[in-house]
């Protein structure tokens, strides 16, 4: 995969998420693409356009890449997708459907706690 291109809601999403918290949109995206990764249900690539912005695998995945892409596989196993017909068009819908999902829990940067198990104070 050379890049995959954010619908225009998710990049809003994650841009409004990164001036609430300060946290970059790569790490914010990898957040919301393991939220929608633990969604039973099989996001539609459909559903979403290809008019936001790009991200390239280095800069989105960074040194854990293959942690990322096993999970991705992994999910496209259990959902009885093929990865040749499949991969970037299931990364690109876990990515926007992550961005849904992660930006009504996030209000500010104490909001992560949440999500991340550790107690809130």
């Amino acid at each position: 995969m050379d890049k995959v291109r954010l619908s225009i809601r998710a990049q809003n999403h994650f841009g409004q998420l990164k001036h609430k918290t300060g946290i970059p949109i790569n790490v914010l995206a990898r957040f919301g693409m393991v939220l929608s990764l633990n969604d039973p249900s099989v996001p539609n690539p459909d559903m979403y356009d290809e008019r936001g912005m790009e991200l390239l695998p280095h800069i989105l995945y960074g040194k854990n890449e293959p942690v990322y892409v096993a999970m991705l596989q992994y999910r496209l196993k259990q959902d009885g997708l093929s990865y040749s017909k499949y991969w970037e068009r299931m990364i690109r819908a876990h990515l926007n459907r992550g961005a849904g999902i992660l930006f009504p829990r996030i209000g500010s940067i104490a909001d992560f706690a949440g999500l991340l198990g550790a107690p809130s104070r």
